[in-house]
């Protein structure tokens, strides 16, 4: 079976349902894949079952104190190697994302898969790297894509017709501003055997961040 991990920031439900409603409307008018709950991905990748447990250890031990961030205009950006233009809602206090990312990332490279995911596999063969789909053998070869926190509103092939980000931004325009406070992670553990088509949710945990750092 196959095991991936997810580790994300969620929203206030006031915001995330503003975002839905937009993510719903890539995915009807623009077919777009992204039918997750709006959220900012803090990690991502194939993990061992038995690595879920001690890494939910690990993070309830994570020092970093609650901060906050601020919502930016929608923007699109050019995904070259999957042909895409990925809309995104962009976020203020980054560097405060890429330390807690920072630190999510030494706990949990202890207990990941020894496979890389399909999709990390594709880019890599789309970028002329090839490899049998094991990290080992990548060596100085895998280099990840740099983290770069946004919220996802939806991918469109670049060759297919393109929302107006005029209509993006006015579909969302009373979140530009607006609030969020880090203040709790949640935690997925998704599965899927090697002939199901999609993951599906095996255990959830939420971690709060500690106030003391």
């Amino acid at each position: 079976m196959e095991y991936v991990v997810s580790i994300r920031i969620p929203f206030p439900e006031t915001i995330g349902n503003v975002l839905k409603r937009e993510k719903g409307r890539f995915i009807s008018q623009y077919g777009s894949s992204y039918k997750s709950e709006p959220h900012i991905t803090l990690y991502l990748d194939r993990y061992t079952r038995e690595g879920f447990s001690k890494l939910i250890n690990d993070l309830r031990g994570l020092s970093m104190k609650p901060f906050t961030i601020s919502l930016l205009k929608p923007n699109v950006r050019l995904e070259e190697d999957r042909q895409n233009n990925l809309y995104v809602m962009d976020v203020s206090d980054k560097e405060q994302i890429q330390e807690l990312h920072d630190k999510i990332l030494e706990l949990a490279i202890r207990y990941q898969s020894p496979l890389l995911r399909s999709k990390v596999r594709h880019r890599l063969e789309q970028q002329g790297i090839y490899t049998d789909g094991k990290r080992e053998n990548l060596k100085d070869a895998y280099v990840d894509q740099t983290f770069d926190p946004h919220i996802t509103l939806g991918q469109v092939g670049i060759n297919d017709p393109q929302p107006d980000l005029k209509d993006v931004e006015r579909n969302i325009k009373e979140l530009v501003g607006e609030k969020i406070t880090v203040s709790h992670l949640i935690v997925m553990l998704d599965g899927k055997m090697n002939d199901d088509k999609h993951f599906k949710l095996v255990e959830k945990a939420t971690i709060s961040l500690s106030k003391e750092s």
